[in-house]
């Protein structure tokens, strides 16, 4: 019987089977992997060039499956940070130092923006994949973070935590329309996230702090939690005036495109794509939705909407957008899309074109559908069928649309691409047909390694605005900015935060003690104090909705304080000992507290559905 058969099987019979091993890149004398709940087979085992598929992560895995040996020490601890992120390496030759004093040691990494983005979306980081908050559009809704984060069938989990008491609460309130119903699944999905120690936020923030141009530009847009300048929000690209003759704006960022395939897109071309590829609804600057792309939409039960396309639309190379590329971009993106779009589209049933003339598509959920305008209709976009129709077939793509090779990305959004040069600058012009034409001509966009590079282009004018979604002034480069007779510092309210999510079903995280520990290991007032110069805050729980966010839950359990003292205490009870050189050593495998933890994962009381140790 084959595996497919044998998980039909298995549904039948309410799962009271035992699904085997599966043996992927195992070799005849390797034991094979296997899962605590045969239901999570269908994100390791079904992925091609993932997890179970893909021989370096298994290889990665495996070595951290098995039980240690006497005397063996703890595992370095592996994180790989981006080379354009000097806070967070500064952070963590702090708490590298830290953490030598109970026996933890680091490996820090530093690779380019590119290749983070390539081993996280892979699973190859390493212990810990960090993050910023990086707030879009689609992340106004709680779902975001706590299905992508955290969800045990989500790709993004980076950590691949399967909690099965989440998992299902993350289900709940996907379905429920019961804005306050919704709200407590939220609050209790946070309080899982916290009890389990498997995130850590280090910081809140930093403070989104912005110096602009204001000599040559008018009418910039403050949009709650993102700002003047972050191109996942265009309020101010689109209503900004020139005070003088010139229409052309410079835009400086760190880094260019990762991609130009809006499919694969990992950071920026996520952002500036959707200035390319128009959204479906958008959100004014205190953000309410907004219609964007669709004139309207009307429910019709808690799983069907009526949407109504907007009239007179036009691609980039003039064809006409109809409802048939609305609904050749669903099918396309339930058929093959795996990642940034999966979130949303995996729960769409169907869709029909009820009325051609009059551009209605009825869209029809699995399941009740609570995140329709907040995360549905911020995250889909429209893509041209005539270009993408037969793509996967014309570049030989077998499963995996973020494979292709898109030269020029031709969507029907305010801003077309123009001109190129791979890491150095692009060009986007103004689409003059836009329902939401821009006032000014063009944008170029122009990369500089370094924000003292961009603030240098600033001053001297090369530039006019310096992109925010990743970057924040801090107050002592506030203070150079100032010193800037044509610059305007303008400063809102942010949501922001900087976190880690560890790798739960390796060693030594599957341990929830070292977990514990660990966390007291962490002075989080070091990063808000020194690399950020106090523009943050410290975190009060480890949850992703921060305070300020309308989904925070105050009352969740509070972040584990900085005690070195306290992190030994807990390492030592739990029967961790320490080498002559100071470096700390597991307990041994037969120790019956060690090993019923390591084989539970959780926290006593939750179930583990994820990867199993290796007898």
């Amino acid at each position: 019987m084959d595996r497919r058969s044998l998980l039909q099987l298995m549904s039948v019979l309410g799962g009271s089977m035992a699904l085997p091993s599966w043996p992927s890149t195992a070799t005849a004398q390797e034991e094979a992997f296997s899962l605590a709940n045969p239901s999570y087979a269908r994100m390791y085992d079904n992925i091609s060039g993932f997890y179970f598929k893909d021989d370096v992560w298994a290889k990665e895995a495996r070595a951290r499956l098995k039980w240690p040996t006497p005397g063996q020490p703890v595992h370095d601890i592996r994180v790989v940070v981006p080379a354009d992120a000097p806070d967070t390496v500064d952070a963590f030759r702090k708490w590298s130092t830290d953490a030598k004093e109970i026996g933890i040691r680091y490996q820090v990494e530093q690779a380019s923006q590119a290749r983070w983005l390539e081993l996280i979306n892979k699973h190859q980081h390493g212990d810990i994949e960090v993050h910023p908050s990086i707030l879009r559009p689609e992340r106004i809704d709680p779902a975001e973070w706590l299905v992508s984060r955290a969800y045990g069938f989500d790709r993004r989990n980076y950590g691949e935590w399967v909690n099965e008491q989440y998992d299902k609460l993350i289900d709940l309130q996907t379905s429920e329309s019961d804005k306050d119903m919704r709200l407590k699944y939220v609050k209790d999905a946070q309080k899982i996230l916290c009890d389990d120690l498997y995130t850590c936020q280090f910081g809140w923030g930093p403070a989104i702090i912005e110096a602009y141009n204001a000599a040559d530009w008018d009418n910039v847009v403050r949009v709650r939690g993102f700002g003047i300048s972050n191109f996942n929000a265009i309020q101010s690209f689109i209503g900004m005036k020139p005070k003088g003759a010139k229409k052309s704006v410079r835009v400086g960022m760190t880094a260019l495109l990762e991609t130009t395939n809006i499919i694969a897109a990992g950071n920026n071309m996520r952002s500036i794509g959707r200035m390319i590829y128009d959204r479906l609804a958008y959100f004014d600057e205190n953000l309410n939705t907004i219609p964007w792309a669709l004139e309207s939409w009307k429910q019709i039960d808690d799983r069907t909407w009526d949407i109504k396309l907007r009239d007179g639309m036009q691609f980039h190379d003039g064809k006409l957008v109809t409802i048939r590329d609305l609904q050749f971009t669903f099918d396309f993106m339930r058929k093959h899309e795996r990642g940034i779009f999966w979130t949303a589209n995996r729960f769409l049933a169907s869709t029909e074109i009820t009325d051609e003339g009059a551009r209605i598509i009825r869209v029809k959920f699995k399941e009740p559908y609570a995140q329709f305008e907040s995360y549905f209709l911020q995250l889909n976009v429209i893509l041209p069928q005539h270009i993408w129709g037969n793509i996967m077939q014309e570049q030989k793509i077998a499963d995996d649309p973020r494979q292709l090779r898109i030269d020029k990305p031709i969507g029907s959004g305010p801003f077309m691409f123009g001109r190129h040069r791979k890491d150095t600058e692009l060009q986007l012009t103004t689409n003059k047909k836009h329902f939401s034409k821009p006032s000014i001509n063009e944008i170029w966009i122009v990369a500089t390694p370094t924000l003292d590079g961009l603030l240098g282009r600033l001053e001297s004018q090369e530039i006019d605005f310096i992109e925010s979604s990743v970057i924040s002034l801090k107050p002592s480069q506030v203070k150079q900015a100032e010193a800037m007779p044509h610059v305007k510092i303008v400063k809102t309210d942010d949501i922001n935060w900087y976190h880690g999510v560890v790798r739960m079903p390796w060693l030594p995280w599957r341990d929830y003690e070292f977990r514990r520990a660990w966390q007291h290991s962490i002075d989080r007032a070091f990063l808000v104090n020194v690399p950020w110069e106090g523009a943050g805050r410290l975190p009060k729980s480890n949850s992703f909705l921060v305070e300020g966010s309308p989904w925070n839950n105050p009352d969740v359990p509070a972040i584990p304080e900085f005690d070195l003292k306290k992190a030994k205490d807990i390492l030592q009870a739990a029967g961790y000992t320490w080498g002559s050189d100071g470096r700390l050593l597991y307990p041994p495998a037969d120790n019956k507290g060690f090993r019923d933890r390591v084989n539970r994962v959780v926290k006593e009381g939750y179930t583990w559905g994820g990867l199993k140790m290796f007898s």
